[in-house]
């Protein structure tokens, strides 16, 4: 079995079942909602798991370009930031979900998707075992911007993980663990999928 293959079995399921699911169920007037201070809403989540597979997979795992920047996404979902949102404020959480064009979002998350799966067919085992250096992370995170604030944390956290592990972080683990924290907020928002 290839990377491809062994990739899709939970990337398949992540993209065209679950994440598929809160666009053809969820009116964007709820996405935008925060049920409760404390909570992300479902539309941040959204961009959120899209911003973290753009930057982790086309910058972290292969040297390419985001496809944020390949698109005018930034003027298109009508936001500021190149971060991927970890450490926003709540008051910037809500200053995002008043204004992004969530049409525009889905269509960027479909993009992502697309160059994701592109990039996966063309990967071989050799290309995942090597390590991402810090000075390339410090590119990344601090003269790149997608770090939000405390760059020097993210860099240490990344420090030593292989084009692997950020591929099946990125496009994988951390998308499934948002999409759990999307069933509770749906379920707080009284949504119930069919």
């Amino acid at each position: 079995m290839d990377i491809f293959t062994i990739f899709l079995q939970r990337y398949d399921p992540l993209c065209n079942n679950y994440l598929a699911g809160y666009w053809s169920h969820v009116p964007y007037d709820l996405m935008r909602k925060r049920p409760h201070p404390r909570a992300n809403s479902i539309a941040w989540n959204l961009w959120h798991i899209a911003r973290c597979e753009d930057a982790g997979v086309n910058r972290f795992v292969v040297d390419g370009s985001q496809v944020l920047d390949d698109g005018e996404w930034m003027e298109r979902m009508d936001l500021p930031w190149r971060h991927h949102g970890t450490e926003m404020s709540m008051a910037e959480v809500d200053e995002l979900d008043q204004r992004i064009d969530l049409s525009a979002l889905q269509k960027y998350s479909r993009a992502v998707q697309a160059r994701s799966r592109a990039i996966v067919k063309t990967l071989e085992m050799d290309d995942l075992d090597a390590e991402i250096d810090k000075e390339r992370l410090r590119q990344i995170m601090v003269n790149e911007g997608l770090a939000h604030s405390n760059a020097e944390g993210f860099i240490k956290n990344y420090l030593g993980w292989s084009k692997g592990k950020c591929l099946m972080t990125f496009a994988l683990t951390h998308s499934w663990q948002h999409v759990g924290e999307m069933e509770v907020l749906a379920s707080l928002l009284g949504i119930e999928f069919g």
